[in-house]
Parts: C-alpha cells; sequence; structure tokens
C-alpha cells in the first residue's frame, strides 16, 4: 500500500487563477518558509529559505478558493503530491514539485483574516 498525502503551510505569492470553463480549475503557488528552532519556545525562520509550491485545485473547490484567498494569505493546503518533469523548447530537462489539493484553508497561527 503507498500512501502519498502531504500537508504544507505557506503564504500565496500571488491571486489565485480561476479557469471557469466547463470543468472548473484554479491554481496558485504558496511559499513554504523552512522554520528552526532557537529556543524550545521561540521559532525563528531562516532567512531567504523558501520552496515554491504550485497547487491545482478543481470544481467547487476551485471556485471556493478564488473567491476567499489572496496574496499573502497564510494557507494550509493538504493533499496529494505530484512531481512533473518535462524539456523545455531548448531541450533542457525542467521540474516542479505540485499539490492537487484535497483540502484548502486559511492558517490562523499568526493571524487573524477579517474580510
Amino acid at each position: 500500500m503507498y500512501v502519498n498525502n502531504v500537508v504544507v503551510v505557506g503564504n500565496l505569492t500571488a491571486d489565485p487563477k480561476l479557469n471557469d470553463g466547463e470543468v472548473k480549475f484554479a491554481s496558485f503557488r504558496i511559499a513554504v518558509s523552512r522554520w528552526r528552532k532557537k529556543t524550545s519556545e521561540i521559532r525563528e525562520e531562516e532567512p531567504l529559505q523558501a520552496e515554491f509550491i504550485d497547487v491545482e485545485c478543481w470544481g467547487d473547490q476551485a471556485v471556493n478558493v478564488s473567491s476567499s484567498l489572496r496574496k499573502g494569505d497564510r494557507v494550509i493546503v493538504a493533499g496529494q503530491l505530484k512531481y512533473d518533469q518535462w524539456r523545455d523548447e531548448n531541450g533542457s530537462p525542467k521540474s516542479r514539485i505540485r499539490i492537487r489539493a484535497s483540502a484548502v484553508g486559511p492558517s490562523l497561527e499568526f493571524e487573524s483574516i477579517t474580510r
């Protein structure tokens, strides 16, 4: 049995983009910062250490995400991890990590969202 589930917390780098065609689809990117514990009570973010992860949502979730979340919002994303590989027009290998989201929500760890 294989399990491919991931949960990440990060900030949206731009507003989600909604493709409102026959099949609704939204995509966005989050910046996930690395953390290290300085003491047992204080977390300090390591400077300039961020991973950028593409996220995709489908159906009603895509509509809800695109109407509810904005650039800079801190979110929790749970879903299936995907790894894509391809070659660009020059033949150079490219790759990316993305998440096909099963759940997306605001993270209220550091602040509340008031709209």
